[in-house]
């Protein structure tokens, strides 16, 4: 009887196992295909934004938009120490009245 039932369990064990392993390697495959399409629209992505924030796009759509530009040489003032920055407030105050 041992003589039967040892090597039927060992032949139902082993097409057990061919059954788990072909399932799992099904489910390998699903994942590989999904993490190709994931990368491939994470690069488009990539592109994408590297394309909206191109630095001559944001400043057309912040001129055209937004009506902004860029700062002349006499809009700018620099102010160094404790003094200039006194300087500035009170040019500031100055400009508000």
């Amino acid at each position: 009887m041992v003589l039967v039932v040892i090597p039927v369990l060992l032949m139902l064990g082993s097409v057990y196992t061919h059954t788990v392993s072909a399932g799992l390697n099904n489910q390998g495959a699903v994942l590989t295909d999904q993490r190709d399409e994931l990368w491939a629209e994470k690069e488009a992505l990539e592109v994408e934004v590297s394309e909206l924030s191109a630095p001559g796009r944001v400043r057309s759509l912040a001129r055209e938009d937004l009506d902004m530009r860029a700062p002349a040489a006499g809009d700018m003032t620099a102010y160094y120490g404790e003094d200039g920055e006194q300087d500035a407030r009170q040019q500031i105050q100055e400009e508000s009245r």
